[in-house]
């Protein structure tokens, strides 16, 4: 495998050799011949030291198999997504493998349909408050759909709900009443039918209330984000738990750190879910966890530079890599071995170290290997103490403990990334000729590869490159720019620019004269702390052979003039008080022609007098001096960054933390006296209403019983009982409930085995005594009282046979007798007829009455229940919250835990890279002891006091000014204090 043309990429199996030498400071910028043999060289070496414990054949193999097969599965994804029209983040196959392995996804897929991104990046707040409000708007939505046949619900509604119920409250027989009957049936199923108008009346209540419950729980949606339409797509069926449930396991995910927020939205992708599905039905990747290696092993550090690198790998590559990887195995665990085991083996140390200075790309970074290790140590730590954490249901009834929750779980998320994988820092080193419009530049280029061919070469006053390009010499990658200065736009001065910004070095090709914009220009590059080499650029005429010949006879005469150029340098970088860059006279165009001269002897003449071998020693030593330890700093800043930043969250947020969780600490008991109390006070108030209710009930019940007795008797006791508002009170007692419950930031669920409401019982009456029998009785008693009376009169005084017309006193005499017998018979059956109704009212009220106690007491049982239940409920969420408290409070304290340990990460990559520059300069790197710094404004060394000034004179003019703005040199004793580019020091 050999790098591709045109790119600056090293080939995998560089990397990955160079990772396998990481701890010697080895870099792909050798290149993968030099590295095998290299590597070949330590597996001698560690076999002639006769290192203990060495692996057999393979060891490391399994490992690097599954880092292999991990990269193909993203590139699986990524086809698979490609394939389903969607175009992938550059890390998407990295997420979508992240996704397919997260636990309880599968589960919650479905239920994910169609949830907008929105709603997966809400707070955990949110969903509490969305669990709250909205079932409190759909509540009647959902009594009022119990109330009628689903078939009648999607006609009914068009009905205009306040019209039909005046006119249903008419006269029966009335036509208004009739016709809006036929019409409120005509959306109706047969049963309802059978309804009176009384009847439909309430229902159409019901659905007027429904109506309005929908207009509220419009407005409330209107007024939240568009994700709580997502929970509620149809409000009959009341709040979509399974929505919710899967919404909050998803923000878990996020808060807890499992996976970043980005990786989450992309559930709001159906594509991607479906490409998820696809993915574990089809098996057409594996699903198998990932292995973890020892996090400070060889094995370790081949995993995550595989990782790394997936997303500029193609398959063929990664399978290539790995049939190479396979054949030569044991050479890399012989490696393997001697890496993992040289920190503890002297006489291999030492033997390992003599190697570094035969590969070809010179002065190498030490520190990569010792940054890694800070690394995995503070992984490991941060791993052992990092535990997802189950939360009970309670715990998103309060916005405090879910916002407490969600701010722990976010910092824990930034540690994982901070600690994730070593950033990559690698490859050829870069430098960029840069210089205005026809300075040479080409002409250096040709002159560097040693290609004397004259195309490309600019003549007159033509530019010639208009794109950047690249080329290679050794172990370097040069960037050919467009001239800056351009007379006609700034389009090349922009792209020269760029390339600067992402060299390692610069080298400035300067000829002629130093215009304003390129002053600025190379004021911008020394500003930047750039390793900068100016090149003279000396453009004497040198084409023809006797030119040429004259410059070797006497090269000064052609580098008179440079000395004028080197003083305007100078000038330009005094201005912005930096020092001034190495300045380099160099003719260009004599080493190019030295190239094609037929005079070999001449050529070689021209070539040293050209000065290009003192520019390119010139440049090694810049590179080996400046552009690698600078590289150093960018990988110390690409490792310290989010560790420092993570490390300043912790101290901004921690407090925060510990004061809103001290406040919940304090709470519950509090709460949960408080919601007692106030259930108690509601459950009297309701047993209150209902006794005070029986009273009103039986004062009224004489006027019901007066009516009963008839066909009717079912009917009102049914409109007798409907009007007590028995269906009000238990409604007020749970809105009571549910309202004192809100009050205190808890919602109140149904219970497992909700009691039933007491029904309405029915009194058994008995037939009223019939009137008209009555009065038939009495008529018929008084004849029999009158027809008695005569005749008892007749018998006991006779009547005369010789009196044909008895006198008026004989006549008054037996009528007096015949009424007084008439009104003993009528007597007497008025008094059993008075007896017999005076028996049936009081049959008919004891029964009524005990009806009524059954009703009451009923709904004080059932009231009494529900307030046990409520309290329960209260005392169940009162102990789960405490353990939500106590889990949130073990979970923080894990984190703060995590501190020291932060802060000393930061110091070990700090004093890892001030040892490292002191080195550099020429210094002993032991002399600093312990190092804090910070980014870009100052650095703090401790030190030995015999020491002070050597360190602070070798790390005041090496390097400190890509650190900091102010170095101060501290000992037990005190500190003595330097600004960068100063000459005196201040005591701090």
């Amino acid at each position: 495998m050999h790098d591709k043309a045109g790119n600056d990429r090293t080939s995998l199996r560089a990397e990955m050799l160079s990772l396998l030498l990481e701890p010697l400071g080895v870099d792909a910028m050798a290149g993968p011949a030099a590295l095998q043999r290299f590597a070949k060289d330590v597996a001698a070496v560690a076999h002639a030291c006769g290192c203990v414990g060495l692996p057999p054949s393979g060891s490391t193999l399994p490992w690097v198999s599954h880092a292999v097969a991990a990269c193909v599965e993203e590139h699986q994804l990524v086809r698979l997504a490609t394939a389903e029209g969607r175009t992938p983040a550059p890390d998407g196959g990295r997420s979508l493998r992240e996704l397919k392995r997260l636990e309880g996804l599968r589960t919650h897929l479905r239920a994910l349909e169609g949830v907008p991104a929105d709603a997966l990046r809400a707070d955990a707040a949110a969903v509490a408050a969305a669990e709250r409000l909205l079932p409190e708007f759909l509540e009647p939505c959902r009594r009022a759909d119990q109330e009628w046949p689903k078939e009648i619900w999607r006609s009914i509604r068009e009905i205009d709900i306040e019209p039909a119920l005046t006119d249903l409250s008419r006269r029966p027989g009335g036509r208004k009443a009739a016709e809006t009957r036929e019409l409120v049936l005509r959306h109706s199923a047969t049963a309802a039918r059978d309804l009176r108008n009384r009847e439909l009346v309430p229902l159409l209540e019901k659905v007027r209330d429904f109506v309005a419950a929908e207009e509220s729980c419009e407005a409330v949606l209107s007024e939240r984000p568009q994700w709580w339409r997502w929970l509620v797509p149809d409000a009959r069926l009341g709040f979509r738990s399974d929505r919710r449930d899967a919404l909050l396991w998803a923000i878990e995910a996020r808060d807890t750190g499992a996976v970043s927020g980005s990786t989450v939205d992309m559930l709001a992708d159906d594509s991607v879910r479906a490409l998820i599905e696809h993915g574990l039905a089809t098996g057409v990747v594996s699903t198998a966890v990932f292995p973890v290696a020892p996090a400070a092993s060889s094995a370790a550090r081949l995993t995550a530079g595989l990782l790394a690198v997936t997303s500029r790998t193609d398959i063929n590559e990664l399978r290539a890599f790995e049939s190479w990887y396979r054949r030569n195995v044991g050479l890399f665990d012989r490696v393997a071995a001697a890496m993992d085991l040289w920190r503890t083996e002297p006489d291999l140390h030492e033997a390992l170290r003599a190697l570094v200075g035969e590969l070809s790309s010179g002065a190498v970074d030490t520190s990569r290997s010792a940054y890694r290790d800070i690394q995995a140590a503070l992984r490991e730590q941060a791993e052992a103490c990092l535990s997802r954490t189950s939360y009970s249901a309670h715990a998103i009834e309060s916005e405090d403990l879910v916002e407490v929750v969600s701010d722990i779980g976010v910092l824990e998320r930034e540690l994982r990334d901070a600690v994730a994988v070593m950033p990559a820092a690698r490859g050829r080193l870069r430098v960029a000729i840069v210089g205005r419009t026809k300075s040479g530049k080409t002409t250096l280029r040709k002159a560097l590869t040693r290609d004397a061919d004259r195309t490309g070469i600019g003549r007159g006053a033509h530019r010639t490159t208009r794109e950047t390009s690249a080329f290679h010499v050794g172990s370097v990658t040069y960037l050919d720019t467009p001239g800056v200065a351009a007379k006609d736009d700034d389009l090349d001065a922009t792209r020269a620019r760029a390339a600067c910004d992402s060299a390692d070095a610069v080298m400035w090709n300067y000829a002629d004269t130093l215009r304003e914009e390129e002053s600025a220009e190379l004021q911008r590059l020394l500003l930047a702390g750039k390793p900068l080499l100016v090149v003279v650029n000396v453009k004497g005429r040198v084409v023809e052979p006797h030119r040429l010949q004259r410059f070797v006879d006497d090269p000064e005469r052609e580098f008179a003039s440079a000395a004028g150029h080197i003083v305007r340098i100078e000038q330009v970088a005094r201005a912005v008080d930096v020092a001034p860059p190495v300045v380099l006279p160099v003719h260009s165009g004599a080493a190019h022609e030295a190239l094609s001269t037929l005079d070999r002897e001449l050529g070689d003449k021209a070539l040293q007098a050209s000065r290009l071998p003192e520019l390119e020693q010139s440049l090694t030593w810049l590179l080996a001096e400046r552009a690698i330890p600078l590289r150093e700093v960018r990988l110390a800043e690409a490792v310290r960054a989010p560790v420092a930043a993570f490390h300043d969250r912790l101290v901004e947020e921690l407090p925060r933390i510990d004061l809103a969780l001290g406040d919940l600490e304090r709470s519950p008991s509090s709460d949960r006296a408080a919601l007692l109390s106030a259930f108690r006070t509601v459950g009297q108030d309701t047993r209150d209403r209902l006794e005070a209710e029986r009273h009103r009930a039986k004062e009224r019940l004489p006027d019901v019983v007066r009516d009963l007795g008839g066909v009717d008797d079912a009917q009102l006791w049914s409109d007798f009982v409907t009007g007590l508002e028995v269906e009000g009170l238990l409604s007020d007692l749970e809105n009571e409930f549910e309202l004192e419950a809100r009050n205190q930031g808890m919602v109140l669920r149904a219970p497992a085995s909700t009691p039933e409401r007491p029904g309405d019982a029915q009194p058994r009456v008995r037939p009223r005594p019939d009137l008209k029998e009555k009065a038939a009785r009495l008529g018929t008693a008084a004849a029999k009282g009158a027809a008695t009376a005569l005749l008892s009169s007749v018998a006991a005084k006779g009547i005369p046979k010789k009196l044909a017309v008895p006198p008026p006193v004989v006549t008054l005499s037996y009528v007096a007798e015949t009424l007084t017998g008439v009104a003993k018979a009528v007597s007497g059956e008025v008094g059993r007829a008075r007896r017999a109704n005076d028996w049936w009212t009081s049959t008919t009220t004891t029964e009524a009455e005990a009806c009524l106690d059954a009703l009451f007491d009923g709904l004080a049982e059932w009231a009494a229940r529900m307030t046990d239940d409520a309290m329960a409920q209260v005392d169940a969420r009162s102990e789960a919250r405490s353990a939500d408290i106590r889990g949130t409070r073990e979970r923080f304290e894990r984190l703060r835990r995590l501190l020291p340990l932060v802060r000393s990460a930061l110091e070990a990559i700090d004093l890892v890279l001030a040892r490292r520059l002191l080195a550099l300069a020429g210094g002993d790197p032991e002399a600093i002891r312990r190092v804090r710094r910070t980014p870009g404004i100052e650095l703090r060394v401790w030190t030995d006091a015999p020491r002070v000034a050597d360190v602070r004179a070798r790390l005041r003019d090496q390097f400190v000014d890509v650190l900091t703005e102010r170095i101060e040199i501290r000992t037990d004793a005190g500190c003595l204090g330097t600004r960068v580019g100063s000459e005196g020091n201040t005591d701090d």
